[in-house]
């Protein structure tokens, strides 16, 4: 096989650009899910929490509103995107595994895009394009091998 043919079908694309394209439409969906309980139902959000017999409804729809609302504004502009990440990573585990468990699949579904998406941005970083890259760049040169 001609070796552009094969580097075309096996090599990975855009490896660059990835991690910063999944950690903007992470935050972006984020802060659009995050800005309607805040600014909209958080009442309404935690009366759904109470309503599931779930312990302290108040703190855990206020610290699952932010994580959503202020988790996804840093992850937008690439500013500790892993302690973001992280937050986003245990709170839909928790909907997904816990608060959703007993639900059919089609209801949870979206708390498992989100983990998904989660994980990955935690696991691959917040990319060239992002705060974290400026702030917490190394100017050493790289060892030579």
């Amino acid at each position: 096989m001609n070796p552009r043919m094969n580097a075309a079908l096996t090599q990975p694309w855009l490896t660059d650009v990835l991690p910063t394209v999944i950690r903007i439409i992470l935050g972006v969906l984020l802060v659009y899910h995050g800005t309607d309980k805040i600014f909209s139902g958080l009442d309404v959000f935690i009366q759904g929490i109470e309503a599931k017999g779930w312990p302290m409804p108040m703190v855990q729809g206020f610290l699952a509103a932010y994580i959503e609302f202020a988790g996804g504004v840093l992850l937008i502009v690439g500013l500790l995107t892993r302690p973001a990440a992280f937050a986003s990573i245990i709170l839909f585990s928790i909907i997904f595994f816990l608060y959703s468990a007993t639900d059919p699949f089609p209801k949870k579904e979206k708390a498992l895009v989100f983990l998904v998406l989660s994980v990955y941005t935690f696991l691959m970083g917040p990319g060239k394009a992002s705060v974290d890259a400026i702030l917490f760049r190394q100017n050493a040169t790289p060892a030579k091998d």
